[in-house]
């Protein structure tokens, strides 16, 4: 979004928490800010510099535009009204604490009432938030999409992930944070059922407890590599079968390793969530989609991957054209170019 903005002509200063205040300017030219985080209480960081700058923040700019959620700035965008053009992109509604979501949905609503637009990252994401309904009139549909340049020029991987590719030949992949809503207790549990290898890629709070899992119950055909850097992902996912994502709520909004999948020609396996992810990959099109939480129906999905040849061939025709035609930065980029100049103009 920002590279793309930068290209139209405006200048982009990107705020962001940190372990420490710092400034840098990408390659592209966007200007990037972190600030100090004292504290995260639920995946809402809190930083005393950025309360202390951030009316500064806001009256330096023409718009400013907010990746909901974040409570810590909708609040200060609320006490310090704002009166600069506001842009929302809504990526998710709130799903791991339902208590806490009652308590802010009434600062969710007057936080919306004063954007000027909205973007929701989905149909399906619009149509499953009711509170968002009130606002239909300044809701706009813009895609998440997948910036190309991330695998372009990249260092050769590691031998030791090439060697491993070697070894196990034909494999599903899952690659992300591992996090409570990701499925991944139910990945392990289709993995008893399922005629295939399976690889994990990535680190975070589930890393130890899924380690423990697969020693304890001698899960042969489960590989828990941790994080690899972008040359090694790359190749993990060129080498993969298929992309496998089992989210089990609508905190996975869109699933940005779907795309990354669609764009290396590999058919999908996600759930039914309401959200974005069942836009990425449509069932019987680029992949399966399945009922959430269920290890049956996602071995089963998983299995007919592994071993129908031909429903796997016409899955992977579709893959690419499906991505090309909706979750390129032209294609989704050049909607925002038209948001911020219609709010700049008013």
């Amino acid at each position: 979004m920002g590279r793309h903005s930068v290209k139209d002509g405006y200048d982009v200063e990107v705020i962001a928490t940190g372990k420490r205040d710092v400034e840098c300017l990408t390659a592209d030219g966007i200007k990037v800010k972190f600030y100090k985080k004292e504290l995260d209480f639920y995946s809402n960081p809190f930083s005393l510099s950025l309360v202390k700058n951030f009316k500064t923040i806001c009256e330096n700019t023409d718009i400013v535009h907010f990746h909901f959620t974040w409570p810590t700035v909708e609040l200060l965008a609320l006490f310090y009204r704002i009166k600069k053009p506001m842009v929302v992109t809504f990526h998710c509604d709130i799903h791991k604490n339902r208590f806490l979501k009652t308590i802010y949905l009434p600062v969710i609503r007057r936080f919306l009432k004063q954007a000027d637009k909205i973007c929701v990252t989905s149909e399906n994401l619009f149509r499953t938030t009711s509170y968002l309904h009130q606002f239909q009139d300044k809701v706009e549909k813009i895609y998440l999409w997948f910036d190309e340049s991330r695998f372009l020029d990249l260092p050769q991987p590691d031998i030791s992930v090439a060697n491993f590719i070697q070894k196990v030949d034909s494999y599903a992949l899952f690659a992300g944070v591992l996090r409570w809503y990701k499925g991944l207790d139910i990945l392990l549990d289709a993995s008893k059922n399922v005629g295939g290898e399976i690889v994990i890629v990535g680190n975070g709070p589930l890393y130890s407890h899924l380690k423990a899992r697969i020693r304890k119950e001698k899960l042969r055909n489960v590989h828990l590599l941790g994080f690899q850097s972008d040359s090694n992902l790359k190749l993990l996912i060129q080498g993969s079968r298929f992309i496998v994502l089992p989210s089990m709520t609508g905190a996975e909004a869109f699933g940005q390793i779907l795309i990354e999948g669609l764009y290396f020609s590999k058919p999908l396996i996600s759930t039914e969530l309401g959200t974005g992810t069942s836009l990425v990959n449509q069932h019987n099109h680029t992949g399966y989609v399945v009922q959430p939480g269920c290890c049956h129906s996602l071995a089963d999905a998983m299995n007919k991957m592994f071993k129908n040849q031909y429903r796997y061939d016409h899955l992977k025709a579709n893959t690419f054209h499906h991505y090309k035609k909706h979750f390129t930065e032209a294609v989704q980029g050049d909607k925002y170019s038209r948001i911020y100049r219609s709010v700049l103009a008013k």
